[in-house]
């Protein structure tokens, strides 16, 4: 399974996380962070895979670098909290 999956005709990007390597709380705190900027929906299976869709509310932003973006900031708040 791809962990990013562009859909341009959306304009948003897909993203497939492993609950095992990225912790929940930290997927939905940064969800929630998106949320100004992005249509957010999170669904899945929390004890194993869980799918992010990014749908940037401005066409001026770019939902690939939106997706990249998304797994930095999870990657930077289990940092954080040093849950790596």
């Amino acid at each position: 399974m791809e962990r990013l999956i562009f859909d341009r005709k959306r304009h948003a990007v897909i993203l497939n996380l492993n609950t095992r390597v990225y912790k929940m709380d930290k997927i939905l705190k940064i969800a929630q962070t998106f949320s100004q900027a992005c249509n957010v929906d999170v669904s899945g299976d929390v004890d194993c895979t869980v799918q992010v869709t990014l749908k940037p509310k401005s066409r001026n932003m770019r939902a690939e670098e939106i997706g990249y973006e998304f797994f930095n900031h999870v990657l930077a708040e289990m940092k954080i909290s040093e849950d790596i």
